[in-house]
């Protein structure tokens, strides 16, 4: 009897570090009720671009860091939200960075939809975290530049105000372990123009061979005006 209460005890305590393990913040609240999950089509993140929809996200290992950030269950609002501190600095996390451009020249109040639970192949659920950085994002201080974050692990929106003709750099973490899994987010409200690759501003239509017969014969002629020009 002794042995199946301590079983039972044990199989208890290790449920209730399950659930602690799987809280969506830190501070024990429970945190957005009613998720808001995007739904695609998706795309991988392309680099720095204007942003075009819903994204998949992943956790590839190549980019670690000593701690992350508390996750305080409070979504950011504009303008900005005060750093909520960094979270067991001596714990290795997976983090991962996007960024897009505000290439207006006034700042705006950008939203950003984040969704760990339902996007990719093997979604991180309360393992992924996000949170937004002006300019660029120092692992090493984590305070520097930071802008907001999303407050819970869990599908739901976070707003934080992207300065004029400057980057927003979304930075997203694990925060119990590290891990190769997937998430979702979007750039919503965002001031963005790309630009027209160098290549297609200056290509010239030199491919038709009448063109360059007639570019030909017109170089010759000019050719021909300057020799008359020099022999009277």
């Amino acid at each position: 009897m002794r042995t199946v209460i301590l079983g039972l005890l044990a199989g208890l305590s290790m449920a209730a570090l399950s659930v602690n393990a799987q809280a969506p913040n830190d501070n024990g609240t429970a945190g957005n009720l009613v998720p808001r999950h995007l739904t695609g089509p998706f795309e991988p993140y392309g680099g720095a671009v204007c942003p075009a929809g819903p994204v998949i996200g992943e956790f590839t290992g190549a980019t670690t860091q000593l701690g992350r950030i508390f996750r305080d269950g409070i979504a950011s609002v504009c303008p900005v939200k005060a750093y909520p501190g960094i979270f067991n600095d001596t714990t290795v996390f997976n983090y991962e960075t996007y960024t897009y451009n505000n290439t207006s020249a006034a700042s705006a109040c950008v939203t950003v939809n984040f969704d760990p639970d339902t996007v990719g192949a093997n979604p991180c659920a309360t393992n992924a975290h996000m949170s937004a950085y002006l300019g660029s994002y120092d692992p090493t201080n984590q305070a520097t530049n930071f802008l907001g974050d999303v407050g819970s692990s869990q599908a739901q929106p976070f707003n934080i105000e992207v300065a004029a003709n400057s980057s927003l750099v979304l930075v997203a973490t694990n925060t119990a372990s590290q891990a190769v899994c997937t998430f979702g987010f979007e750039v919503v409200n965002l001031p963005c123009t790309q630009g027209v690759p160098l290549q297609e501003q200056i290509e010239l239509p030199i491919r038709n061979p009448l063109i360059l017969v007639l570019m030909g014969l017109l170089l010759a002629g000019l050719g021909w005006v300057a020799v008359r020009r020099r022999a009277h």
